[in-house]
This record gives structure tokens, sequence and C-alpha cells, in this order.
């Protein structure tokens, strides 16, 4: 077949030469840490062979507010079990932090789990490592309790009703999971950059609320010592005029919580891994939340095993992403009709993906009225076990085709 020419490759390239997209200055704009770094120098980052500087103002070398020349005097956010002042905390600084969010059993439980499953990728070397942090992703496949963590039941965190509360305030009640990892501090790790974890739209940004909230498990204390996570508080209001780019931003803190805190954190404040000067690891794990149409970080549709979503509820699945609307996550059409609310089986792709587990699942192919016999795909069964509005599709079907096979 020949093409028009305007269409060929070599037509469009020419006609493409010297055209300077209307959008290309936002795309390539670099922000929100182009304007970031030119304003606030001390917040470049360490090359990875690079000794740490320390007494020239560097956004690492700090300390927690308490003890801070800049912020000493002012009254950042502590820990406290007060639900209206975790939300003005949460609004105002950033952060929050909610004392004694997990019991001294669960942070227990939660540290020794974490610390096995840790040690033991380090020994099979599969273990994501960089100058900062030994990464442990995927933990909702590596114990049970995590699995119960992120549909926060009481039985794992005590706080989860009181953390939904203010997930739901802040990111509106569909929000789902994007990833639920463990950051481990190395002895003397070189620190994280300064940056945004709602930075992964950059340079998109939302001067009005966040589309991310971080949850943050304080498994043991911390504080500027053991790498006390880096924060500048109330940075999620420091954009200029709305335009989504910074001016000259006050110094970071180590953070400074008991174990057993959870904290929230806003996902436009700027932060970053901390300098851990002890002898030991520092653990935390980090449970990212986000309105549903980000895509997640961890792709759970494929990460998490059979086993858990066969005792998943419906809770678990939901926050997951496993409920599909006529906007995201369909399986060949199915969930189309779903509402993307929890408990919906017009859109619960967990029977699509158990199926597929099984071995079961055929997808449609190439069809023909020619040759319709012994034809019953997959899709077919789904829709009539698990899909109650195809009900009203079939009465469609009929009133407009009523001769349709």
């Amino acid at each position: 077949m020949d093409l028009p020419r305007e269409f060929t490759p070599e037509a469009v390239a020419e006609l493409s030469q010297d055209f300077e997209s209307p959008y290309r200055a936002q795309l390539t704009s670099r922000e929100p840490y182009r304007s970031l770094l030119r304003a606030n120098p001390w917040l470049s980052v360490p090359k990875r062979d690079e000794p740490l500087r320390w007494g020239e103002g560097r956004y690492y070398d700090t300390t927690v507010a308490r003890k801070h020349s800049y912020w000493k005097t002012v009254a950042l956010p502590l820990p406290t079990k007060d639900l209206g002042q975790l939300r003005e905390d949460f609004y105002r600084w950033g952060y929050c932090l909610i004392e004694d969010g997990t019991s001294p059993q669960q942070t227990k439980a939660l540290q020794e789990r974490v610390s096995d499953q840790a040690a033991a990728e380090r020994a099979l070397e599969i273990a994501y490592l960089t100058e900062a942090q030994q990464h442990v992703w995927s933990l909702v496949n590596k114990g049970d309790l995590f699995v119960a963590c992120m549909a926060h039941e009481t039985e794992a965190v005590q706080a989860g009703a009181l953390i939904e509360q203010l997930l739901d305030e802040a990111l509106g009640p569909d929000w789902s999971h994007l990833s639920f990892i463990a950051n481990i501090s190395f002895p003397g790790c070189h620190p994280q950059g300064i940056h945004q974890d709602q930075g992964l739209a950059s340079p998109c940004f939302t001067p009005g609320a966040p589309f991310l909230v971080n949850t943050i498990y304080i498994l043991q204390d911390v504080n500027e010592v053991n790498g006390g996570t880096l924060i500048i508080p109330g940075s999620h209001h420091l954009y200029e005029k709305g335009q989504g780019t910074f001016g000259e931003v006050p110094p970071a803190i180590n953070l400074e919580a008991p174990a057993g805190t959870v904290m929230l954190m806003d996902g436009r404040v700027l932060h970053g891994g901390a300098v851990n000067h002890s002898e030991d690891l520092r653990y935390i794990i980090t449970n990212s939340a986000v309105r549903p149409f980000i895509r997640q970080q961890e792709s759970f549709h494929l990460t998490v095993r059979p086993e858990v979503l066969r005792n998943a509820s419906e809770k678990f699945l939901w926050r997951c992403g496993f409920q599909a609307t006529a906007t995201r996550s369909m399986v060949e059409g199915y969930g189309y009709f779903g509402s993307g609310k929890m408990g919906d089986p017009n859109g619960a792709l967990v029977n699509a993906r158990l199926a597929m587990d099984e071995g079961s699942y055929e997808r449609i192919g190439p069809l023909s009225l020619q040759n319709l016999e012994g034809q019953a795909p997959s899709l077919q069964a789904l829709q009539r076990t698990h899909e109650p509005a195809r009900k009203t599709a079939k009465k469609t079907l009929q009133r407009y085709f009523r001769k349709a096979p």
C-alpha cells in the first residue's frame, strides 16, 4: 500500500524539524527542582563517591527541631492522639504525628518481620540497595501483618480508623495504594536528595490539595543520630505565586519521634532520607496512598500472591486497585459497569486475576459469526457470574437487535 506523502515518516520528520511545540516549555521545565536548586544551592545532592561535607550548611547537616537555631521556637507537630490537632498539623506543616499509632506489640512484630525479610533478601543477593538505603519492596507478599496494615485493621495498626479518616479527608474516599515498602538506612549512609513524592507527576502540581499522602510507620526511636527523616516543614505551601516553582526555602530538620509513632506526610512536602550516624540499621516502613487516577508504583494486579488474593478482604482489594470502572483498569471490557466502590461485583478484577493464576482464563481473539460453535470465552463466564449490570445490557441488546444471535 502506498502512503500519501503527508503520512510518510520522512514528511512528518521534515515538517517537524523546526517546529516548537507550545507544550515544550512545560514538559521540559524540570520544575519544581530547577528553581528549588537555583534558589537553594545548599540542597545539591552529594555524588555517590563524594565525601559528605559538614559545617557548610548542607541540607543533611542538621538536627531535630528543638535543637535547631531556625526552628527551635516554632511549634512544630508533636505526637498526639487528638484528631483536631492532627488535622491542623497536617494542613499547616504538611505532616502530623500520631502518638502510639502502633502499640508496642504491633511495633515489635512489624520490626521483627521487616528485619528478618531484609536480612534474607541481602543473603540471597536479591536486595535493592542504594547509597542511602535498602528497600524491601512488595511487603504485601511478605507477611499477613502487612496485608492487615494496608487494610488499616486495628489488630495490626491500632490507629487504623484514624489514619483512614485523615487519608479520606486529604485524598477523597476512593484513594488507592501506590506502594508499601521498607526503607532501611545503613550506618554512615549517604543522604537522599530532598524531593517531593508527588514529584512523580512533575512538572504538574496541585497547589490546592495533594494527590499523594505517605503513611510512615516508625519502628524505632528516630532522631538526628540514627537518621530521622529530613523534612522541610510547611514546604507544601511554598510554591511561588502558585506557579509550581520554588524560591528560597527554610532549612531541613531531622524528624524526632518515638517508636510506634505513625507519620502522615503530604506528598508535596520536601523531604529525604537522612544520614544515619549510629552503628545500627534504622527501619521505617512507608505506605503511599494516591488518588485513583495515578498509576501505581507497585503493580499490585501482577504482584500480589494468589494466596493473598484468595483470602483478601473487599477493602484490601479496593485499596489495591482491584475495582475497575469505565475509565480505568478494565480486563477485556470487564469492569466497564463498575462503580469503583468497595465490593462492587461489576468491577471486581480479582475474579479475572484468579482465573489467570489457575490457567483457565482465555482471552478473546478474532471472532466471526461464521464460526461461533464451541466458543466460550472466559469473559463470558466472568460476565454471567460476576456482572449483575449485564442484565441491563442484555435488555438493550434485545431492544435494538431483536434478531441478534
